[in-house]
Parts: C-alpha cells; structure tokens; sequence
C-alpha cells in the first residue's frame, strides 16, 4: 500500500512570501517522495479570497491548517514525517 500526503498551498501571484514557501516546499518533494502538492490560486475563488487574503501563504496537511504566512524547512519536515508515521502504523490521519 502507497502511502500518500494531500498538501495544499493557498496562494496568489506577486507574493513574496507565497514564493519562498514554494522554494520550501520544492526541497520538500524533493526529499519525500510520498507527498503530493495541490496549489490553490485564492484569487480565483471569491469565498477563498475573502477566507484566505491576509494570511496566506496557508499550507495544509490533508485538509487541516499546518502553516500560516511562513513555512519552514525543517518544521515541515518534522510534521510530514509524524504525519506518515501515523498514516502508515495506525491507518489513521485522526491521531
């Protein structure tokens, strides 16, 4: 059985801190072969505009809020790992 993360990054063009979140996640799934990155352009949605425009960047883990504003390398790292570890022994993402 593959195993397999759900990530989604809520994000916009012409922002910073949305890029240098992108450059965490690349080195990320560079590293992790098991996850997968959905990115989600809020300016496209009006409810994710409205729900979304003064904290993005926002980085989820299976639909639940990892991160807001700033992602970092090794703290992401940490979460993923916990989260795989719990996926891959328990079959639960509730835990």
């Amino acid at each position: 059985m593959k195993i397999s993360i759900q990530l989604q990054l809520y994000t916009k063009s012409d922002c910073p801190l949305c890029d240098e979140a992108k450059e965490v996640l690349e080195r990320v799934e560079a590293k992790m072969s098991f996850i997968a990155i959905e990115e989600i352009d809020i300016t496209q949605d009006l409810r994710l505009f409205t729900k979304y425009k003064h904290l993005i960047p926002v980085l989820k883990l299976d639909g639940q809020q990892l991160f807001v504003h700033h992602t970092t390398y090794w703290k992401l790292i940490w979460q993923l790992r916990w989260h795989w570890v719990r996926k891959h022994f328990t079959g639960r993402r509730d835990l």
